[in-house]
């Protein structure tokens, strides 16, 4: 299915399960919106003002709308799409220089012969109390001084002959008012108070009244088969934009992209006008709805949904970290508040990963894109899949089970997979002074994440440069110096995808593999004893403790040459060794013992002679974080395991 199709049968989904103009829930929640209306944000600075009327259309009082509160509103094919100077009113709720004569007469005419042409609709038959009183009110022609006199009712101010209000006039506080801009909604204030007000945002009457009058319209227009549709019906190739003016669906300007093959571009796709209505609110939701959309760029968007989850409640966002446990809260660096896939906004997901629940809705679809801003008037897809929901599920979960690492959240060691943008971070980022990775190329960390997607949702391999990248990093260890931990773990994810993917591997163990006789597995474990038993040393003296091992500054060369590098740490840590003798010589027992049965190993290994200096592959990271682990393994009574 296409993204069109799987847009327009969401919203007409949506329609038969009474999704659709919840105004009950307007400023609570994001709505869906009916065909042929808009909304609007107030910004909180004169930008949007509320007209209270009474029921025989006499002007009570004017409001400032408070800041984020919303309105709706009907709109026209033309006023959907205006920019600049171009004249198209919207047909009821508009700027004060459509419903004021005073600013542009020309602009107030053609307002009221849109207005007019809806208000012939209502008197053949179709009436509408809302409209009917605002319609008188606003053939009154006082709209712009009602307004003035109600608003600033108080203050100091006078009316300059542009008709900008200067408030607190020949003070320093002086502050000037441009009412030109200021969209105007209406309320009718009604007379019984066993009655709530009707207001144009929030009365479906009104709304589906308008949405009746374009269908009645459009059934005089010339009609044409809608590829979307299949309906014999009036279409259009203007179409309202989602990102400020930037479209969805637009003809190109360069004639030589479709000439050839079409005459004009209006033939290149054929949309229906209330089809392409219901594609565009359909998208529009799910990118207020912060459950169905995440920021994973400057004006780049992830939106997802399901087919029996529209508003996405279960808060599937691919983007985010996977865990099957649900006390384990999300701490991307990104702007999300929300939980991980096992937290409690995602239950259904925990339920399946956790065996609880695997009965998933069979007829279930899930949908999932990438949407980029990439000019001012386009809107480009970069990527749109179609799964069944348990196909979703059962690609989850075997990303989970080719990645999970174990990880330090809230003092406790839990495997969990890292979120796509930890990734990216990781491989391309660098720790900045505040002590945490950063890949400051937004562009750069958008195409990583779009390149990861694919790995859980159509099975793709890793990609291989992505790899290689986290084994230099990693090979580069003095430049963690807060984050070493940390970008260990996310190395280890990335190498487990990467052996299960290439090498064919079904498990990648975290804990100590003594038969593991890999010879950069080997090399790794090696390096981890040497560094633990300078550590060990250092225990307790003060400020050296912090100070960076001869293991840990040499690490990077014994990437590169192991075998020649191992001979220089053996050097610089005999006097260590030979200090640690004095106070535990315990632990220098068991750690010669472990030093001698790997070297031992190592010599066994075939042509080892002529490799002892290869360069070390991802393995020396595992046998070096294996080792690690294995030291700081508690026993039962909470020691620590060499004592």
């Amino acid at each position: 299915m296409s993204l069109l199709n799987a847009l327009y049968n969401t919203y007409n989904t949506a329609l038969e399960n009474n999704m659709v103009d919840r105004t009950d829930v307007l400023n609570q929640q994001t709505i869906l919106l009916p065909v042929y209306h808009s909304n609007k944000r107030s910004a909180g600075a004169y930008d949007l003002v509320e007209v209270t009327l009474s029921e025989n259309s006499k002007f009570i009082k004017a409001e400032f709308v408070p800041k984020d509160q919303i309105v709706i509103f009907p709109v026209t094919e033309n006023s959907i799409i205006r920019s600049g100077s171009k004249i198209a009113p919207h047909p009821l709720c508009d700027e004060l220089s459509y419903l004021s004569k005073e600013f542009d007469s020309e602009k107030h005419q053609e307002y009221i012969n849109v207005l007019n042409d809806w208000l012939s609709y209502m008197e053949a038959g179709h009436s509408n109390h809302l409209l009917k009183v605002v319609s008188e009110y606003l053939r009154q022609e006082t709209i712009l001084n009602d307004c003035i006199a109600s608003l600033f009712s108080g203050s100091d101010y006078i009316v300059e002959s542009d008709y900008s209000i200067v408030l607190n006039p020949g003070e320093k506080s002086k502050k000037i008012v441009q009412l030109e801009k200021t969209f105007v909604t209406f309320t009718i204030e009604t007379e019984l108070s066993t009655q709530a007000n009707l207001s144009v945002g929030t009365d479906s009457g009104i709304h589906q009244n308008y949405i009746n009058y374009i269908r009645e319209k459009n059934l005089k227009l010339p009609k044409e088969k809608c590829d979307i549709s299949g309906e014999e019906t009036y279409c259009v190739s203007r179409h309202r934009g989602l990102m400020g003016n930037a479209k969805l669906i637009s003809i190109s300007n360069h004639n030589e992209t479709y000439f050839g093959r079409f005459n004009e571009g209006e033939e290149i796709v054929h949309i229906g006008y209330e089809v392409s209505q219901k594609i565009h609110l359909m998208l529009k939701y799910f990118l207020e709805n912060i459950q169905n959309r995440k920021k994973i760029g400057e004006s780049c968007f992830l939106i997802n949904w399901f087919s029996d989850d529209i508003g996405n409640k279960e808060s599937v966002i691919l983007t985010n970290t996977i865990s099957p446990y649900d006390d384990m809260d999300d701490e991307d660096d990104d702007d999300s508040n929300l939980k991980t896939f096992g937290g409690i906004v995602s239950s259904a997901i925990s339920d399946y990963m956790t065996g609880k629940k695997r009965d998933i809705n069979p007829d279930g679809k899930f949908y999932i894109m990438i949407l980029d801003k990439i000019s001012n008037g386009r809107i480009s897809v970069k990527y749109f899949r179609e799964l069944p929901k348990a196909d979703l599920f059962q690609r989850i979960e075997e990303w989970y089970n080719t990645t999970n690492w174990s990880f330090f959240r809230k003092k406790l060691l839990a495997k969990e997979t890292p979120s796509l943008f930890r990734y990216a971070d990781a491989i391309f980022g660098m720790e900045n002074e505040k002590g945490y990775i950063e890949c400051k190329n937004s562009k750069l960390r958008t195409k990583t994440v779009e390149r990861l997607l694919p790995c859980i949702l159509e099975k793709k391999r890793l990609p291989l440069d992505l790899k290689g990248r986290m084994f230099e990093n990693l090979c580069n260890r003095n430049s963690y110096n807060k984050t070493w931990n940390y970008v260990l773990s996310i190395g280890c994810s990335i190498f487990k995808k990467y052996q299960m993917d290439y090498q064919n591997k079904s498990e990648v163990r975290e804990l100590l593999d003594s038969n593991n006789k890999n010879r950069s597995y080997l090399y790794g474990r090696l390096l981890a004893i040497y560094e633990k038993m300078e550590k060990d040393t250092l225990r307790g003296s003060g400020s050296e403790e912090k100070r960076a091992t001869n293991a840990e500054r040499l690490w990077t060369a014994y990437t590169k040459t192991p075998a020649r590098t191992l001979r220089i740490i053996e050097e610089k840590v005999r006097p260590y060794k030979e200090r640690l003798k004095k106070s535990n010589l315990g632990s220098v027992i068991y750690y010669d013992k472990l030093l001698t049965d790997i070297v031992n190993e190592l010599s066994n290994l075939t042509n080892f002679n002529q490799e002892k200096n290869r360069a070390l592959n991802e393995d020396f990271i595992f046998g070096y974080y294996a080792q690690i682990q294995e030291f700081y393994k508690k026993n039962e009574n909470g020691k620590e395991r060499e004592e």
